[in-house]
């Protein structure tokens, strides 16, 4: 085995200026990044580095990091990666290990060198995850993308949030897009996980199918809609 002396946040806690071994059992990948937002997830997250398969949602090993990271530095060494991994990455997973978000991402091989993944700056907040995993992959075509606003509202990266949070809604008047701490009075949420919509000109519950992601946008809502 060999030693490094790093800042390295785990399950257990944190550890400074400690000699952490890593294992020769498995590969091994070390993330550096200057990190914003962990303090706006709910207990049913985890933000992490994790090593995913292919076609695999689930992480095969992980190793957490801790919200009161000094500064925003933070250096965290993953040990023991199996062959098995594909992936990479600094991610939000629940509680069951489930890939939530994905922030950034590497190729993983297992190699006799220990993967080195440098990221200069990062927003891991619970809003941001929910920009990138939903609305920009979801949303925008209709809301914000080739100047399309339907209903007035442009959910592209920057006007999203100042757009719906605690303002009313173009078809359902006497309710918030979002009212924040009260997911079932708030029409994004309604509109996503029910039938809600399914008499305006397009029934907005087929898009999202995945569990975890009504339950990001339930969860960030009740949670106080934090940015």
């Amino acid at each position: 085995m060999s030693a490094l002396i790093i800042l390295v946040s785990c399950d257990e806690g944190r550890l400074y200026g400690e000699d952490v071994l890593i294992s020769q059992e498995g590969g091994n990948a070390r993330i550096i990044a200057t990190v914003a937002g962990l303090e706006t997830w709910s207990e049913q997250y985890t933000l992490a580095v994790a090593g995913f398969e292919d076609g695999n949602e689930f992480a095969l090993i992980s190793k957490n990091i801790e919200p009161t990271v000094t500064d925003g530095k933070c250096d965290v060494v993953l040990t023991g990666i199996p062959p098995e991994v594909s992936t990479v990455e600094l991610c939000a997973i629940d509680r069951l290990r489930r890939r939530v978000a994905t922030f950034a991402s590497s190729a993983y091989v297992i190699e006799n060198d220990t993967l080195m993944i440098n990221i200069t700056s990062v927003d891991l907040s619970m809003s941001k995850a929910i920009q990138k995993e939903i609305f920009n992959t979801t949303c925008i075509q209709c809301h914000g993308g080739s100047n399309h606003i339907a209903a007035g509202l442009n959910l592209i990266d920057g006007e999203s949030f100042s757009n719906m949070i605690t303002v009313p809604s173009v078809k359902v008047p006497d309710m918030n897009r979002v009212q924040p701490g009260n997911s079932a009075s708030s029409v994004l949420y309604l509109i996503l996980s029910e039938s809600a919509s399914s008499t305006w000109s397009y029934d907005h519950s087929v898009e999202i199918v995945r569990q975890e992601k009504l339950d990001l946008i339930r969860n960030w809502i009740d949670g106080g809609a934090i940015l």
